[in-house]
């Protein structure tokens, strides 16, 4: 074990609860929306009081400064890089939404390696308590240390579309989540859909693969319709949710964030994220 690792042991011993529910978002496969949906959840989130925080982890391929047509010259990679702390690579979105640029262009490849991801954890902690909701657009791929980032997560949502390359893909991830025993809570989010029939179609087959084959329930937090509207706000650069609140897609997207915060009221497993990150970094 690195001193880097040895010295984040020690310092977990101490650490106490906080509020900040933490996310993952997910996909199978690139083209799913999976950015597009983050960044609309999160700010129809911020539409309802809530503080929240986006990270783009999609590090060198980013896509969130994009989607919102804003340059940032920091990214997440200048915490490592350029020793910077998490609050000077902030960035104000819409809404009050605060949001952390993956960055773009980046001239060598970026691997999130144990000593980065205990330093993204210490700081982490120091924000714990500023927002109720931290949420990570994950990148593509899975490595090892991103499975351990999932799992301190509170929930991971899986984006997919009815593509069946898609909802292969998005049965592919949760396999691999569950066989790498990602305990936190599953739930899936049906993009692109051209009807109500389509998306329970969907959510029935994919629900009943995963029950059958893994013995594990996914929550259904909803389905977003297909709509040229969304298309229109990736060329403008706006989210859609701001550019058309009463189109399909964003009346989706407050349904969805709606059952969420519903969802998370209810919900009576509160233990922090720096509670799992210590279970996890404390029993190897």
């Amino acid at each position: 074990m690195s001193d880097q690792a040895a010295r984040l042991r020690e310092q977990l011993q101490n650490t106490s609860q906080s509020k900040s529910k933490v996310i993952g978002i997910v996909s199978g496969k690139g083209g799913v929306g999976k950015s597009n949906f983050s960044l609309n959840f999160a700010i129809s989130l911020c539409q309802k009081k809530k503080k929240v925080l986006l990270l783009d982890l999609d590090i060198g391929m980013g896509n969130i400064d994009v989607l919102l047509g804003t340059v940032t010259n920091l990214s997440i990679i200048d915490i490592f890089g350029k020793s910077l702390t998490i609050h000077d690579i902030m960035n104000i979105g819409p809404n009050g939404l605060k949001y952390i640029s993956g960055g773009s262009g980046l001239s060598t490849i970026f691997s999130l390696s144990e000593d980065k991801l205990s330093q993204l954890f210490n700081e982490l902690e120091g924000i714990m308590n500023d927002f109720d909701y931290i949420i990570f657009d994950m990148g593509a791929g899975v490595s090892e240390q991103t499975v351990k980032l999932l799992t301190a997560m509170h929930e991971v949502i899986v984006i997919t579309t009815p593509e069946p390359t898609a909802i292969t893909d998005a049965y592919a991830m949760i396999k691999h989540l569950v066989l790498n025993e990602v305990t936190s809570k599953l739930s899936i989010v049906i993009n692109r859909i051209s009807s109500l029939k389509e998306g329970e179609s969907v959510l029935f087959r994919l629900e009943r693969a995963i029950k059958h084959f893994m013995n594990v329930d996914v929550n259904r937090l909803g389905m977003i319709f297909d709509d040229a509207i969304v298309r229109k706000a990736v060329i403008t650069q706006k989210p859609f949710i701001l550019l058309a609140p009463s189109s399909l897609p964003a009346r989706s997207i407050e349904s969805i964030s709606k059952k969420y915060v519903n969802e998370d009221i209810e919900d009576s497993n509160s233990h922090s994220f720096i509670h799992r990150m210590k279970s996890l970094f404390l029993k190897r």
